[in-house]
């Protein structure tokens, strides 16, 4: 993974932006200069090829630089014409395509990128992101033209950016709401969105889609469905495999996405299989938990890693929740909204460095691609107006003793209804708050609808899940656990061959008259055991996270913000000392606690910490 860098129109300021990104750097500094254009890069060692090649690439007109793994290398270099190109770097040959092909190469890219090019000749600076957001990419325009980099930190230390806190912007997070818009936490600068190509020719800065999932279902034979699932998922997989050096590690859950992943993984290497790490609680935990949610998933993660031949690795962490906040937000240069999981995802990745692990595969999209399933289809069937295929699922699905008709005509008909009916169900039905019971924050920087919000998503299959994957950006996580653990962490479900693959099934493919994954189930059933594919409980990870938190830290940290300018202009601190007193410290069902101290509460304390560290880099 490479941190980028570059200016436009000024020949000051590149170096102080890498410096201040030197946290998620690698290898020494290297800087390219062509017309008004300066870019510079520092390199992680991740790929067999980063030895070779220049990740800083100029070809008379045209200067790149990339933060890019390409997972369909050998297709790309048999499109080229290249030959066998052994020694060339991911960027080389992304240089090659844009020469080819210019901005229309993105379309045959598959893998994780940000990248810039300036193109000399017409004065215009392109900026492109990966579909799903896995390597990040801000921006920021400035008196002399526009300054990018692969993180916040970057663009902050550069003599031309002036920028605060934006209030709004981190208000609207604390509460898990994420706009697709390019607003950041910091005014004044902007990131590329996922799946998005931003170009700038002296002004502003336009950004437009280019990736859109298929709008064509696939009509193929039973047993086609199924093999293409496994073809699909082994490539993707395989491809993620490909390192400079280190052993293969791999999230395991008792879910369908990471045991998906780390079971292919295994039959991709036989003689060293990957090493499988699963989050549980503490040994004997046995507090209280939601309905249908499962607090201990590593026995059945453990028939799964033993099926494959898997060094299995049970990981309970031992410290607080509250340990080191501030430095999380330097790593990650965000808040971390969901601190329970931050805890056990970075004690994961301590444990996997010490056995020599360099890469870490995980599942996390698969949830939005080929494993998404659930009540969430049944709108698929309305929209393609087979309201008889409809009810039959319908009346399919309330067969399941998890499930009530409240909750089919919820998922069947909830996107179409207005947001405050929706979020008035939600709490009569589920017990979920109103948002405006959930804040730690003061009132005047209540969010407030976007002044241009995106155009719903008409034409798309599946619309409601192209939503929610173009609402996620885990860039800067990525990019943090390389710089916080050195270990380079790839989604293989965020492949674009898998999720133009799920966008294209037929809703029958996903939900089958109350069955759940009746595509995964069958593919899956030549590597995961049975009592993972048919339980019906959710893992529920950190289950046991209110036991780690220390009332007398959490009031610390509260009377510190209470020194910090910024935290005071933001955070409701009266209000998060008296919820730190009442904190459930024998645990609790109820999902209005839940939301309330697991989320909002611990968010707050997380976004006070990232005040705290970023206050002295912002204007006043």
């Amino acid at each position: 993974m490479t941190v980028i860098a570059g200016l436009v129109g000024a020949d000051r300021g590149c170096e102080a932006m890498l410096e201040g990104e030197s946290l998620q750097g690698g290898s020494p500094s290297v800087y390219r200069t062509l017309g008004k254009a300066r870019f510079g890069r520092t390199q992680f060692l991740l790929l067999p090829e980063d030895n070779d090649g220049e990740p800083i690439c100029a070809d008379g007109r045209i200067m790149l630089a990339a933060d890019v793994r390409l997972d369909n290398r050998p297709e790309l270099i048999a499109e080229l014409g290249c030959g066998p190109a052994t020694g060339q770097s991911d960027s080389d040959l992304l240089l090659q395509a844009w020469l080819r092909w210019g901005e229309a190469c993105i379309g045959r890219l598959v893998g994780d990128f940000a990248f810039a090019v300036w193109d000399d000749e017409r004065r215009t600076l392109t900026l492109a992101r990966d579909p799903t957001g896995q390597r990040p990419l801000f921006y920021a325009l400035t008196a002399a033209g526009i300054a990018f980099s692969s993180t916040p930190a970057g663009l902050l230390k550069c003599p031309g950016v002036t920028s605060s806190f934006a209030y709004p912007n981190l208000a609207t997070s604390m509460v898990g709401l994420y706009p697709f818009t390019s607003g950041t936490l910091f005014d004044g600068i902007n990131r590329v969105l996922p799946g998005h190509l931003a170009t700038w020719a002296g002004s502003a800065v336009g950004q437009r889609p280019h990736w859109m999932p298929p709008t064509e279902e696939l009509n193929l034979k039973p047993a086609e469905y199924v093999e293409s699932y496994r073809h699909l998922l082994d490539v993707a997989v395989g491809a993620r495999m490909r390192r400079h050096s280190g052993r293969v590690g791999t999230h395991l859950s008792a879910g369908y996405d990471s045991s998906a992943v780390a079971a292919t993984a295994a039959r991709l290497s036989p003689d060293k299989p990957p090493v499988a790490f699963t989050c549980a609680p503490r040994d004997g935990f046995d507090g209280l938990v939601p309905p249908g949610r499962l607090a201990d998933e590593s026995p059945i993660a453990a028939l799964a890693a033993k099926m494959n031949g898997m060094d299995h690795v049970v990981v309970r962490p031992q410290r607080g929740a509250l340990d080191g906040l501030r430095r999380i937000a330097r790593m990650y240069q965000d808040p971390a909204i969901n601190l329970v999981n931050m805890e056990w995802w970075t004690e994961i990745f301590r444990q996997a460095g010490n056995r020599g692990v360099s890469t870490m595969l995980v599942g996390v999209m698969g949830n939005l691609s080929i494993n998404a399933s659930g009540l969430s289809i049944l709108p698929q069937w309305i929209r393609q107006g087979s309201l008889g295929a409809w009810l039959i699922q319908a009346r399919g699905a309330v067969a399941r003793p998890d499930v009530k008709w409240r909750g089919v005509l919820y998922n069947s008909f909830g996107e179409w209804l207005p947001s405050g009916l929706s979020d008035k169900l939600q709490s009569l039905f589920r017990g979920i708050p109103p948002v405006d019971e959930q804040i730690f924050f003061r009132r005047e920087w209540w969010p407030s609808p976007p002044a241009d919000p995106p155009p719903r998503s008409n034409g798309v299959r599946y619309p409601s899940r192209f939503d929610a994957i173009r609402s996620v950006d885990v860039g800067l996580l990525r990019k943090g656990a390389l710089a916080d653990a050195g270990i380079d962490e790839r989604d293989a479900m965020a492949d674009r061959r898998l999720l133009d693959f799920s966008f294209a099934l037929p809703p029958e493919q996903l939900l089958d008259r109350g069955c759940y994954h009746p595509l995964a189930r069958k593919a899956l059933a030549d590597r995961l055991p049975p009592e993972l594919l048919d339980h019906r409980l959710r893992g529920l990870q950190g289950a046991d996270w209110y036991e780690r938190f220390d009332k007398q830290e959490a009031r610390q940290i509260v009377e510190e913000l209470a020194d910090c300018h910024s935290a005071t202009q933001l955070l409701d601190l009266d209000r998060m000392a008296e919820a730190i007193d009442r904190w459930p410290s024998e645990g609790t069902a109820d999902p209005r606690l839940t939301v309330l101290y697991r989320m909002r509460l611990l968010t707050a304390l997380a976004t006070g910490a990232f005040l705290q560290e970023f206050e002295g880099d912002v204007s006043a």
